[in-house]
């Protein structure tokens, strides 16, 4: 799962955050897509909590 426009407006409608645009571009550099392979050579996948962590923590910074 990634980070997607509709992810974060789907966010701002059902949790009332306050996501910035700035902190939006931010959010899709950083989640918008998938993180990659681990050092085992398995694809790695963020789950919806991981989203939800991540981006918590974007917006308290």
């Amino acid at each position: 799962m990634i980070a997607t426009k509709k992810y974060i407006r789907d966010l701002r409608e059902r949790s009332f955050l306050n996501i910035s645009e700035e902190t939006e571009k931010r959010i899709l550099e950083k989640l918008g897509k998938e993180p990659g392979l681990d050092d085992d050579g398995h694809m790695q996948t963020y789950t919806e909590q991981d989203l939800w962590e991540q981006i918590r923590k974007m917006i308290r910074n």
